[in-house]
């Protein structure tokens, strides 16, 4: 027996599922890994055929939690050719705070955020990634590769005043669809 041959549901019951009080994207569609500076360049190049968008920021950094939003809808429209990629830099080393209770706080910002794409949380403390992994001395970054895993564009900082602030639509979208278009 079908539910349309069933008729109509019983008086003082409705036919409508219980209401739920899940976000829109469910839990378990977002996750966080964690891993060092060297896990994130690999799962850079494990996406080799597609643009990767690589997003550094941290949950306390406001103008990283004002741009996050581009780097979901990049993906929400772009996903099928764009490997978007966010890190968190939230981690500083300190042995009274693990890089555990960090994905904590991350992961209940990335899933309000809807980020249901590759998310880490990286394990190297941020200093050292600021030291001698990346050019940049702060955070949001965003790092652009082509479709053979070469970095081609970067985006550092997004202090308003600063005029090598980088948006999204003025800087990485019109690259991404460069790359796309090759």
């Amino acid at each position: 027996l079908s539910p349309e041959d069933a008729g109509p549901a019983p008086q003082g019951q409705s036919e409508d599922p219980m209401p739920t009080t899940e976000s829109p994207v469910e839990a378990a569609a977002v996750d966080a890994q964690i891993l060092d500076w060297d896990g994130v360049e690999a799962l850079v190049r494990s996406h080799k055929g597609k643009v990767v968008v690589m997003d550094l920021w941290s949950t306390y950094c406001l103008p990283c939690r004002k741009e996050f939003p581009n780097l979901v809808n990049l993906h929400k429209e772009h996903g099928d050719q764009v490997a978007c990629i966010s890190v968190s830099l939230d981690f500083d080393g300190l042995e009274d705070q693990p890089v555990e209770a960090c994905r904590e706080k991350v992961l209940k910002f990335l899933t309000d955020q809807g980020a249901t794409f590759d998310n880490v949380v990286c394990s190297t403390p941020a200093e050292t990634v600021f030291d001698s992994k990346i050019p940049h001395k702060s955070v949001p970054a965003v790092y652009v590769f082509d479709k053979e895993g070469n970095w081609v564009g970067k985006f550092p900082n997004l202090d308003e005043g600063d005029p090598e602030a980088f948006n999204y639509p003025e800087h990485v979208l019109p690259l991404v669809t460069q790359l796309l278009a090759q």
